[in-house]
This record gives structure tokens, sequence and C-alpha cells, in this order.
């Protein structure tokens, strides 16, 4: 009636994602970058500082900070 949205637009504070190389395997495709070599993590990309870009149970085995989450 407003003619606003159910107040959950979030075009504001929205979450920029860039397309990083899987660091468990290195492009080639595994199961943490669903077969693509590719994830998308939170920009500015950065190495996950547990593991050094290695892979942990930290950033989901992909070598990044803060990758994007499947419901997200």
């Amino acid at each position: 009636m407003g003619g606003s949205d159910s107040g959950c637009d979030k075009s504001d504070s929205e979450t920029k994602y860039e397309p990083a190389t899987c660091g468990h395997c290195d492009g080639l495709g595994c199961i943490y970058c669903n077969k693509t070599g590719v994830v998308l993590v939170t920009a500015p990309k950065k190495k996950c500082p547990e593991c050094d870009g290695v892979g942990c149970i930290y950033c989901g085995f992909t070598g990044w900070r803060k990758p994007k989450g499947k419901y997200d």
C-alpha cells in the first residue's frame, strides 16, 4: 500500500562476492567447489588465515576467507 516491499530489501548492505580458484583442487574441480574449480568468496578475496590457503574446516576446505555458503 505504501509502495515499499516487506522490508526485505537488502540492496544497500548486500554482501559482494567474487570468484576465486578453489584451493582444495587448484581449479580442477572437487566436491567443495561443485566440480567447477571456482568458489565465490566475500570481496575482497583473502586467503584463509587459519590454513594459509591450503584448506581447513574454517574455510570449508576452499582455502579462502569467508566463502559463500550454500544458503547465502
